[in-house]
C-alpha cells in the first residue's frame, strides 16, 4: 500500500515484524494551536501498527526546506514506490522503528536551471532534459522584468518564435495570413484556448499577472492536442496558492518617443503612452486555494488611431475534497474597447496615419469558464475531466461584428506502472461551436469536434521511448446556398488518423539525444471557410470548399547540460524539418467581381533548418548573469514553385521562398544581479522578409504600388536589429524598474504597411505585501 506525500520514499531496514503504516495529513483550524506550533507548516503522522505487538504509534515529523528550512505545505508520502512533486528532488527516508524516525526531514528543491520541469510535451510532468521534443521554458519573472503587458510580447524572446500581428509563427511554419486560423495551439493550463470561430489566439486574455510559467513546443503536436497544433504549442501555465499569502500590486507606464524620421511623426507635442495596473492575491483557507488577479490597461498608440482601453479580472478556486478528488473552477472576463488601422496612408509622412477606409472601432467582450475534477484512484491511476466555455461578443463598426459560443471536454486516463517504467496516457475530446458572425454573412454556423487519443512512454534504463496516435473528427454545419456556393446538406466533415513516434536517449543526468516524428493536421475554420469582408481597396472572399492541412515534423536534438566554470544550464542543438500538404494562404485574386484576397489551398511546402540555443545562469565574480538566447536558420520553400505559375505570381520576389518569413533570427536576453540592483539587455537581430504578397507591392490590374510597400521595402530591405535595456532595484518590498526599449530608435514592420514602436521610456513598480 502507499500514498503519495512529496517525493518521500519510506522504507524499512526491519523484515520481521512487518510494519504496516498508514499517513494522514491534516491542517490545525484553531488559531491558538496554530499559534503555538506556527513552526510546523505540514505535520504527518505515522500510525504505525505493529501486528506482533498490537500496538499504534504516533509520530509528529516536519518536512521543510532544506536551503531555507522554512515548513512545506501540501505533501504526500510514497511506500515502496516513488511520488513526485515538481520543485524537489526524490527523498529516501530509512528507519528501524518509531523510535528511529527522524522529528525533521528536510527536501532539497531541484536546480532551477537544470531540473526544469515541463508537461506539454507528454501530458505529464518531465525534467525537460528527458523530453522527446523540444521545449523551452520562460519564467514569470522575465514578464515582470522586461514589463510585459500582453502574453505575445514575451514570446518574441524564445529563440524560432515570432508573433505577426497576432499569429504565432514558430520556426516558419507560419507566415502572416490576414484572418487565417493559426496553425500554433494556445493553450492556458492544458485546455485549449483559441477564439473557436477563427481558430485566432487573444493574447490579451492571458492573466500573465499569475503564470508560473510558459511552456512553447516545437513541431507539429497535433497526437496529443488535435488540429491547430500543426507547427507547435504555447501552453501558459497559472500559479498556484502556496504556504504563505501572497499579494503582488503592480503599476507601470510607457511613453513612446519620436520616431526616427521625424516627419512621421503626427503626434506634435501630445503624449503617447501605455499605462497598466495589476495585482494577484493568492491564499490557502483549509482545504480551499483562493486566487484572484486582475489588469487594466490604457494606451494612446504610435500610430493614429491606435488606441485601447482593456480590464481583464481572474478568479480561481481549488478545493481538495479529499486526498484523492480535487475540484478547481475558474472564471475569466476580458473587456475592452479598441481602435486601429490595417494599412497606412503611405510610406512617408503618413506611415503612422491610416489610409481612408481601414480603421475599425471595437468592443469586445469574452468570458472564460473553466470548471474541472482531477481524482487519483485507489490504484493510483489518475482521471481528470477539464472544461472550458468560451463566449465571445466582439462588435465594431466595419461590418465585421461576431458572437460565438465554444464547450470544450476532456476525459483523461493516466497510469503509470511503475515495475513496467512505462505511463499510459488516454483520453477523450468534444467540443462544440456556434458562431453569429457578420463576416459569414449574418447566419448562424456551428461545428464539432470529436477525439480519442493514446499516448505510451517507455523507459529503458537510459532510453525514453514515445509512441501516440489519435483520431479525430470534425464537422461544420452551413447553409446550403452561401453567396452562389453549393454545399451539399449543408454540412462537411473531415476525419484523420494522426501518429507520432519520439525517443530520448540519456548520455548522462542532464546530456540527452532526441529525435522524433510527428504528423500534423489541421481543419479550416469556420472564418477561412466563409469570411466576406473588405478592408480599404480590397476585400477578402469566402471559399467554402477549403481542404485540411496536413503534414508532418521531424527533428533531431542534442541538449547538453552542465555546470562549469561558474556557468551552469543548458545548451541546446537541433535539426529539424517540416513539410505541409494544402497549406492554406490568402492569395490575391483578380478575376471578374472579385478583386482581393481568398483563402485557396496553394499546395505543398517544406521548411528545413536548425537552431541552437541556450539557457542558463553564468556567475561572474560573485554575481549571478541570467542567460537565454539562441540562433534559428530556416529554409522554407514552396515544393511546387517550379510547376505552379500561380505561386511564382503570387510572391514579391521572383525566388522561391514562403511569404512572411525571415531566414535568420538571433536573440539573446542577459539579466544580472548585484544585491538589490538588477540589471538587463535584450538583443534581436531579424533578417529582411525576402518575399510578401506581390499584389501589396504591385497593386492589379496596372502594377501600381499604391500604398508604398513596394517602394518602402526596396529602401529598409536589411532586416532589423532591437535593443532593449532595463534595471531594477529592490527596496524591501517595493521593486522600482526603468526600461528603454527599442535603444537605435530602429524603424522596422512586422508585415507590411504597419510600423512598430519607436524607442520608448518606461517606469514599473512592484509592491509584494507579504
Amino acid at each position: 500500500m502507499y500514498i503519495t506525500i512529496l517525493n518521500i520514499i519510506i522504507k524499512y531496514k526491519r523484515q520481521t515484524n512487518t510494519l504496516f503504516p498508514s499517513f494522514t495529513y491534516f491542517y490545525h483550524k484553531n488559531h491558538d494551536m496554530h499559534k503555538n506550533i506556527k513552526s510546523l507548516a505540514c505535520i504527518l503522522i505515522f500510525t504505525l501498527v505493529c501486528l506482533s505487538m498490537s500496538v499504534a504509534q504516533t509520530v509528529i515529523v516536519t518536512i521543510k526546506d532544506k536551503q531555507d528550512k522554512n515548513p512545506l505545505y501540501g505533501v504526500n508520502i510514497t511506500h515502496d514506490d516513488k511520488g513526485y512533486y515538481v520543485g524537489y528532488k526524490t527523498l529516501i527516508v530509512e528507519f528501524e522503528d518509531a523510535t528511529t524516525v527522524p522529528s525533521e526531514v528536510y527536501m532539497e528543491a531541484l536546480d532551477l536551471m537544470l531540473d526544469q520541469i515541463t508537461v506539454t510535451g507528454s501530458k505529464y510532468e518531465q525534467n525537460i532534459a528527458k523530453s522527446t521534443v523540444s521545449i523551452d521554458i520562460l519564467k514569470s519573472d522575465l514578464l515582470r522584468s522586461v514589463n510585459a503587458t500582453t502574453s505575445d510580447e514575451i514570446l518574441n524572446k524564445i529563440p524560432g518564435v515570432q508573433v505577426l500581428d497576432g499569429q504565432a509563427n514558430i520556426r516558419g511554419g507560419s507566415g502572416y495570413s490576414y484572418g487565417a486560423g493559426s496553425r500554433v495551439m494556445l493553450l492556458v493550463d492544458d485546455v485549449p484556448a483559441l477564439q473557436p470561430d477563427a481558430g485566432f489566439p487573444n493574447w490579451n486574455d492571458i492573466p500573465i499577472e499569475n503564470l508560473s510559467q510558459i511552456e512553447v513546443l516545437k513541431g507539429a503536436a497535433s497526437t496529443l492536442y488535435g488540429s491547430a497544433a500543426l507547427n507547435g504549442i504555447v501552453n501558459f501555465r497559472s500559479s498556484y496558492a502556496t504556504s504563505k499569502p501572497e499579494t503582488r500590486f503592480s503599476a507601470a507606464a510607457t511613453v513612446f518617443g519620436t520616431p526616427k524620421d521625424e516627419t512621421k511623426k503626427w503626434w506634435d507635442d501630445t503624449l503617447r503612452y501605455e499605462s497598466n495596473f495589476t495585482f494577484v492575491h493568492k491564499q490557502k483557507l483549509g482545504k480551499l486555494d483562493v486566487i484572484a488577479s486582475g489588469l487594466y490597461n490604457k494606451s494612446e498608440g504610435f500610430n493614429q488611431f491606435t488606441n485601447e482601453s482593456r480590464g481583464r479580472g481572474n478568479l480561481n478556486f481549488r478545493y481538495r475534497i479529499t486526498d484523492r478528488l480535487t475540484a478547481q473552477t475558474g472564471l475569466l472576463g476580458n473587456f475592452s474597447k479598441s481602435n486601429s488601422f490595417f494599412l497606412w496612408a503611405n510610406p512617408a509622412s503618413g506611415a503612422m496615419r491610416p489610409y481612408t477606409g481601414t480603421v475599425s472601432d471595437r468592443t469586445s467582450r469574452r468570458i472564460y469558464i473553466d470548471p474541472s475534477l482531477t481524482y487519483l484512484d485507489k490504484k493510483n491511476n489518475k482521471h481528470r475531466i477539464m472544461t472550458r466555455t468560451i463566449f465571445v461578443d466582439n462588435r465594431n463598426n466595419t461590418n465585421q461584428s461576431n458572437k460565438s459560443t465554444n464547450q470544450y471536454t476532456e476525459y483523461q486516463f493516466q497510469r503509470n506502472f511503475t515495475k513496467a517504467k512505462l505511463i499510459l496516457t488516454t483520453g477523450m475530446v468534444g467540443a462544440w461551436t456556434s458562431v453569429d458572425s457578420e463576416i459569414l454573412g449574418d447566419t448562424l454556423f456551428t461545428a464539432n469536434n470529436y477525439a480519442s487519443y493514446l499516448q505510451l512512454d517507455k523507459t529503458i534504463d537510459k532510453l525514453t521511448l514515445a509512441a501516440g496516435i489519435r483520431y479525430e473528427y470534425i464537422g461544420q454545419r452551413s447553409p446550403e446556398n452561401f453567396k452562389g456556393d453549393l454545399i451539399p446538406g449543408g454540412s462537411v466533415s473531415d476525419d484523420r488518423w494522426i501518429s507520432r513516434v519520439a525517443a530520448n536517449y540519456s548520455l548522462s543526468e542532464y546530456s540527452s539525444l532526441r529525435l522524433s516524428l510527428g504528423q500534423g493536421y489541421r481543419y479550416p475554420t469556420l472564418t477561412e471557410r466563409f469570411v466576406t469582408t473588405s478592408f480599404g481597396n480590397f476585400s477578402i472572399f469566402a471559399n467554402p470548399f477549403l481542404q485540411p492541412e496536413t503534414g508532418w515534423s521531424s527533428e533531431l536534438g542534442y541538449k547538453q547540460g552542465f555546470s562549469l566554470g561558474g556557468f551552469k544550464g543548458y545548451v541546446d542543438f537541433a535539426g529539424f524539418i517540416s513539410e505541409y500538404n494544402d497549406m492554406i494562404e490568402f492569395t490575391f485574386v483578380f478575376e471578374p467581381n472579385k478583386f482581393g484576397f481568398q483563402p485557396q489551398n496553394i499546395g505543398n511546402t517544406r521548411i528545413s533548418g536548425y537552431e541552437v540555443s541556450v539557457t542558463g545562469q553564468v556567475n561572474l565574480w560573485g554575481i549571478p548573469i541570467t542567460v537565454l538566447g539562441g540562433y534559428t536558420y530556416i529554409d522554407p520553400v514552396y515544393k511546387n514553385y517550379d510547376t505552379s505559375e500561380a505561386i511564382r505570381n503570387s510572391v514579391s520576389e521572383q525566388i522561391n521562398v514562403l511569404k512572411y518569413r525571415s531566414k535568420h533570427q538571433a536573440k539573446i536576453d542577459a539579466e544580472a544581479k548585484y544585491r538589490q540592483i538588477k540589471w538587463g539587455i535584450s538583443v534581436q537581430r531579424v533578417s529582411h522578409v525576402i518575399n510578401i504578397d506581390k499584389a501589396f507591392e504591385a497593386v492589379p490590374p496596372v502594377s501600381i504600388d499604391l500604398f508604398g510597400i513596394g517602394q518602402y521595402r526596396d529602401f529598409n530591405n536589411n532586416g532589423y536589429t532591437l535593443v532593449d535595456t532595463r534595471i531594477s532595484y529592490e527596496l524591501g518590498k517595493l521593486t522600482i524598474t526603468a526600461l528603454v526599449n527599442n535603444i537605435l530608435n530602429s524603424e522596422y514592420t512586422l508585415r507590411p504597411a504597419l510600423i512598430e514602436a519607436p524607442r520608448n521610456f518606461g517606469l514599473r513598480l512592484d509592491y509584494k505585501m507579504n
